[in-house]
C-alpha cells in the first residue's frame, strides 16, 4: 500500500483536469471557465446528481477541491464552506477560482484521514474522487462521519466496481494491453512505444509482475501507473465502510459518449441514448448521498 506522501505527491503534480486545459494557464478566467464547458459536457447530469443546493446555508466540508468546480457550486448555493485536500496546488487553484468568481470560502491543506476537526463540526459533507484514493479509505471513512453532525448529510463520490467501464475498458481491455506491453522483450516493446508513447505509463520496473491492483490504478487516472492508489467499491461495500450513516441514495453515471462533440451525428446521439440508460444502472461514478442518524 503507498504512503499518504506518495498520494499527496502526484496529486500536487496532477490535479484532476488541469492537463487538459494548461494552454490557456496564461488567461485564469479562461483556463477556469474551458475546463467548466469540459466538465459539462462530459458529465451534463452532474449538477443534478451530485444536488448542490442539498448544502444552502450549510456548515459545509469539502475534502478534496482539484480545481474547484465543485467548491464553486457549492458556494454558489449558499454553502457555509471549508474547502480541504491533501495537496497544496489544489487548493491553491481552487482558492483562485473562487477569488475570480467573488466567492468565498475557508481553505485548508490538510490529510482527510486525520480531520483537524471537532465531533459533529459539519452539516453537510461533500467528497468527489477522493476516498477511492486514500491509503486508509477505512479511517477516511470514519472521519467524515465523526466530524457529521446527527441529521446532517454526506454526499460521496466513489469508482463503482459493478461498472461497464471497470470491467471491459479497464479489466479486460487495459489489462490486456497492459500484460501484453510487460510481456514483450523490450526490444519488440520499444518499437510499440514509438507508436503509443502514452503506453510508457503503463510499464512497470524490470522483474516486477503486474498485478490486478496495477490494472486498476492505471486505468482510473491519466497518469497511468504514475498513480499511486485506486480503490473500486459496490453500493453493498459503500454502505459498509459507512457503516454509521443511513438512508442511503446511490446515482451511478460516467462521461457521455464523445462527449466533446457538440454537433453529434444521429449515430453519436442514439450511441449516448444507449449508454446513458446503461450508466443509469453500471457507471462508473458511484455518488452516494445518506444521512448520520
Amino acid at each position: 500500500m503507498p504512503t499518504i506522501h506518495e498520494v499527496r505527491t502526484y496529486w500536487q503534480a496532477h490535479p484532476a483536469g488541469e492537463a487538459e486545459v494548461a494552454h490557456l494557464a496564461a488567461d485564469r478566467r479562461d483556463f477556469f471557465n474551458e475546463r467548466d464547458r469540459q466538465t459539462r459536457l462530459l458529465y451534463p447530469n452532474l449538477d443534478a446528481d451530485y444536488d448542490f443546493a442539498l448544502a444552502q446555508g450549510k456548515c459545509t466540508l469539502e475534502l478534496g477541491c482539484g480545481m474547484g468546480y465543485n467548491a464553486q457550486r457549492l458556494a454558489q448555493h449558499g454553502a457555509r464552506l471549508i474547502v480541504m485536500d491533501l495537496a497544496q496546488r489544489a487548493v491553491l487553484l481552487t482558492r483562485e477560482r473562487l477569488l475570480l468568481q467573488d466567492l468565498s470560502a475557508v481553505f485548508l491543506v490538510a490529510d482527510a484521514e486525520h480531520l483537524p476537526f471537532a465531533p459533529d463540526a459539519f452539516e453537510t459533507v461533500f467528497s468527489s474522487g477522493v476516498i477511492h484514493h486514500s491509503p486508509n479509505a477505512v479511517q477516511t471513512a470514519r472521519e467524515i462521519m465523526r466530524v457529521l453532525k446527527a441529521g446532517g448529510g454526506a454526499t460521496v463520490m466513489v469508482y463503482n466496481r459493478n461498472s461497464r467501464w471497470f470491467w471491459w475498458n479497464i479489466v479486460i481491455m487495459l489489462g490486456a494491453l497492459m500484460w501484453l506491453l510487460n510481456s514483450l522483450p523490450a526490444h519488440s516493446r520499444e518499437r510499440l512505444l514509438v507508436a503509443r508513447p502514452a503506453w510508457r505509463d503503463l510499464i512497470l520496473p524490470a522483474g516486477q509482475r503486474l498485478r490486478f491492483a496495477d490494472v486498476v490504478r492505471a486505468g482510473t487516472d491519466f497518469g497511468g501507473l504514475r498513480n499511486p492508489l485506486s480503490q473500486v467499491y459496490t453500493k453493498r461495500s459503500a454502505q459498509r465502510l459507512f457503516s454509521g450513516l443511513a438512508n442511503f441514495r446511490f446515482v451511478t453515471q460516467f462521461n457521455r459518449f464523445r462527449a466533446l462533440d457538440e454537433n453529434p451525428s444521429l449515430s453519436v446521439r442514439a450511441v449516448r441514448r444507449v449508454l446513458a440508460c446503461l450508466d443509469r444502472l453500471w457507471g462508473w461514478f458511484l455518488i452516494i448521498h445518506a444521512e448520520k442518524p
